[in-house]
């Protein structure tokens, strides 16, 4: 459970500064606001399905290079999520890794899907989500990597996709609305300021979870 909680509250926190990127990316394929909504839950869908199924093959992939000999993989899995938290709150985008191949692999596989169904296409560019290059994301599959195990790995994963929903598909449905109310000054101030305290609050927990381990031993 704490692992889930954790990485909702990372996903909770990093919806702030994806829902001005990824969602006005997916809302460009559910035609606007009609059926903007069966559109961004399409999307969801198959973004939690892919974020889901990566995690478990990265956890199973640090299960196999030792994360499972860690003292306390949750405690790590913490730190890192922190680490991103801060990383992006300090330097912005240039803490994500731009994989080669990874966008012109998307923007193929969109290109392909023009005759498409809007919601098949937005389900489509959400099972794509993760060839983005995003900070966050890098720090959650790190996490998922470090999870010390393939089921704890797709929790990681699951967490991160459900805590991120309900702002990106707010910004999915609304995102006209929302962008006329806030300022982007406004929105880089509470970006930041969530993403720090965020991040406070998982070395904490990390650190709360390392003395519980001590204590056992």
């Amino acid at each position: 459970m704490t692992l889930l909680l954790d990485s909702f509250v990372f996903g909770a926190v990093n919806s702030i500064h994806c829902a001005f990127m990824c969602g006005p990316l997916a809302l460009a394929f559910h035609g606007g606001t009609k059926g903007g909504a069966t559109g961004a839950a399409a999307y969801h869908v198959g973004r939690a399905s892919s974020y889901t199924a990566i995690g478990i093959a990265l956890g199973g992939l640090g299960t196999v290079l030792g994360s499972d000999q860690l003292a306390s993989p949750t405690a790590y899995v913490a730190f890192v999520l922190a680490a991103g938290l801060i990383v992006l709150a300090t330097v912005g985008e240039r803490g994500a890794i731009a994989i080669p191949g990874l966008n012109s692999a998307l923007k193929k596989a969109m290109s392909k899907s023009r005759t498409w169904s809007s919601t098949k296409r937005a389900a489509l560019l959400g099972l794509f989500t993760p060839l983005l290059p995003c900070g966050l994301l890098w720090a959650a599959l790190a996490g998922a990597t470090v999870a010390g195990s393939a089921f704890d790995g797709g929790t990681v994963m699951t967490g991160f996709a459900l805590g991120s929903l309900p702002l990106l598909f707010l910004a999915q449905t609304q995102a006209t609305r929302l962008a006329s109310r806030f300022g982007p000054n406004t929105i880089r101030w509470v970006q930041r300021t969530a993403m720090l305290t965020a991040a406070g609050m998982l070395i904490w927990r990390g650190v709360i979870s390392l003395q519980g381990e001590s204590c056992c031993h």
